[in-house]
């Protein structure tokens, strides 16, 4: 029950992060969010950044689930750097997709407000390393040559990318343009 109440709190945390922004973010705000008695969120996170660490954590948690299941469908699969950008490509338009549009605007916000709270970062840069190391073993899946270089490269890349997405506000971009993009990343 804890656990499904912490959940609630850091998916509603998500939402507002994504909808409002951080400015939005009060643990009253969470509680109304999550339609849950005033006070709740209090309970669970006493400080801003209780609240802030536990957003943090469950959005790394929502991410990597993505990724576990992109490597699920990839594992019959031939690998290939063909086959490396249709995943890519998959991953970067479902995350831009409406359902999960908030989701991404929540991850910058948590990337700028870590930028100013080193225990954020602290835990921003685990997960980085992470994603680093998923990224490292899908490269060297489909036979990229140098992929301890382009592994944070194309990580990095991803990240712009969807930054300027969002920037865009959604307006459509041809997905040939990620493609030529990840591509010369990921060929060098």
């Amino acid at each position: 029950m804890e656990q499904e109440r912490k959940t609630l709190i850091a998916d509603a945390a998500i939402s507002l992060l994504g909808s409002v922004g951080a400015r939005g973010l009060t643990h009253r705000a969470v509680d109304a969010q999550a339609r849950i008695p005033t006070g709740s969120t209090s309970f669970y996170c006493r400080s801003r950044l209780d609240l802030l660490r536990l957003a943090l954590q469950r959005h790394a948690e929502l991410d990597l689930a993505d990724l576990a299941l992109d490597a699920e469908r990839m594992q019959d699969a031939q690998w290939s750097t063909h086959h490396l950008l249709d995943l890519l490509e998959h991953r970067i338009d479902d995350w831009l997709s409406a359902p999960k549009r908030g989701r991404l605007v929540a991850r910058f916000e948590l990337f700028l407000l870590a930028s100013r709270e080193p225990e954020l970062a602290a835990i921003l840069d685990a997960h980085r390393a992470h994603f680093l190391q998923v990224a490292l073993a899908a490269l060297q899946r489909a036979g990229v040559a140098h992929a301890e270089a382009v592994a944070p490269l194309l990580v990095m890349a991803i990240d712009g990318l969807l930054l300027d997405r969002v920037r865009e506000h959604g307006h459509a971009r041809p997905a040939t343009r990620h493609r030529d993009l990840l591509q010369r990343v990921i060929e060098g």
